[in-house]
């Protein structure tokens, strides 16, 4: 999932300042310009028959206006406020408050409607601009209640395949078409292991890596983004990275503030298929010498994962039956080299016993890194000006980041860490790759 989404559809929100003159002995005289109120309306907790209506505005709090429900969705809202006022306002729906939070009920299951938030004086003259929220009720054949997680009628979400998303065109697309404004994120997991019983431990789970996210994109880059800027609000959507397999695409409901708020809606199953190998993709499989810095050579055989995703690497420290996964960018034609557990409870002799096999990295000042906080990249294998193959480190430009010089497995026994290979036998970055011949 691509967390952070600043093109948020936005609750529709109205300002505008009208000055009213009234005719006087043939001239106009202006009377006290109203504020340009600014309303903001936002709907959220959708059942099948209530609704939770929020309106805040950033005025005097003894500011008034109206807010009403309605569905009516083809006539214009200021038409509507005109026909309210028209018939006589009722007072239970005319307010003086910045924050009003209301409860709509008696609703009908199934169906769109609007709530309109206008500024109204009083006297019954409207000004301000018309702010409108519209939302649909959820359907009583539907909405199934899982441990608390409501299906949102509203939500619709659907595989798109390639499409494109903010003008940039992406093999997998997911596309949550939505009648209400209540926000939601978007994840994808394997039709195989989706259960319906378990989505709110997803949902929960999905809110802890999303908190955790933000926390550190903030931190890393000085910025102020809150978690609604990482929902979406009404029709969007997301481009997601996948490998062959059959998935479905979740809208996951979260409150403004941070909070689960029990609305899903999942997609139908959809498969992806492998697709053909490029003539790149290709141009990497096979045997390599890889020559280090320091000298050293080792000799590794390339084989294939996915199609134009991923490759398998055996015999580096000259293990042929240890296995590295490499990511492949078809768009830069790389390998990246990641750190990763390589293979469990590893037999490693009498002396040692079972061991679990990590890829880590060391930098050029002697440290290594493991994979407590998630997997890192070490190292790019592409290809230089002058044609030639080779491992550079990764993050080369990268202020802050470290200078990896080597990657190397490690074996972990008993909770510490042991290398299984001297480091002069380990080749070194930059690395050459030269071909063997087939």
């Amino acid at each position: 999932m691509n967390l952070l989404k600043l093109s948020l559809t936005r609750v529709m929100v109205a300002m505008a300042a009208i000055t009213l003159m009234v005719a006087c002995g043939g001239e106009e005289e202006p009377k006290t310009q109203l504020p340009a109120l600014k309303l903001n309306v936002e709907v959220e907790n959708i059942t099948t028959t209530t609704a939770k209506i929020k309106v805040t505005h950033d005025f005097e709090a003894k500011d008034s206006w109206y807010g009403f429900v309605t569905d009516d969705t083809t006539t214009d809202a200021k038409s509507l406020v005109g026909e309210v006022v028209a018939n006589g306002i009722d007072q239970k729906n005319f307010h003086r408050s910045k924050q009003y939070v209301s409860l709509l009920e008696s609703l009908a299951p199934d169906t769109n409607y609007r709530y309109i938030a206008t500024g109204l004086t009083a006297e019954g003259v409207q000004y301000g601009e018309i702010a409108v929220v519209e939302f649909k009720t959820l359907a009583e054949n539907g909405g199934e209640d899982y441990n608390g997680m409501r299906a949102n009628a509203a939500w619709t979400v659907v595989y798109r395949g390639k499409d494109r998303v903010d003008d940039v065109t992406y093999d997998h697309v997911v596309e949550v078409i939505s009648t209400d404004n209540n926000p939601y994120a978007i994840t994808i997991v394997y039709d195989e292991s989706y259960d319906p019983y378990q989505l709110r431990d997803l949902a929960d789970a999905m809110l802890v890596d999303m908190k955790a996210y933000l926390a550190d994109f903030n931190k890393q880059n000085g910025t102020t983004y809150k978690f609604e800027d990482m929902l979406y609000r009404g029709t969007a959507r997301d481009p997601f990275d996948l490998a062959p397999g059959t998935y479905r695409a979740i809208a996951v409901g979260y409150t403004l503030e941070g909070e689960v708020s029990g609305l899903y809606a999942v997609s139908n199953a959809f498969t992806v298929e492998e697709q053909m190998p490029s003539v790149n993709y290709l141009g990497w499989l096979g045997k390599w010498n890889i020559e280090g810095q320091n000298g050293t050579i080792t000799p590794v055989e390339i084989t294939k994962g996915v199609a134009n995703r991923s490759f398998y690497m055996t015999g580096w420290e000259g293990f042929d039956d240890l296995m590295i996964e490499v990511e492949y960018n078809a768009e830069l034609d790389a390998m990246f080299f990641y750190s990763q557990l390589v293979a469990e409870d590893y037999d490693l002799g009498e002396e040692y016993g079972l061991a679990d096999i990590y890829l880590f990295a060391g930098d050029e000042d002697g440290y290594y890194y493991d994979n407590a906080d998630g997997d890192y990249y070490i190292a790019i294998a592409g290809i230089l000006d002058d044609g030639q193959r080779a491992i550079v480190r990764y993050g080369v430009n990268t202020p802050g980041y470290p200078k990896f010089t080597q990657m190397f497995f490690m074996a972990e026994i008993g909770g510490k860490f042991y290398t299984l290979t001297a480091e002069q036998d380990i080749p070194s970055f930059i690395a050459a790759m030269n071909q063997i011949a087939q």
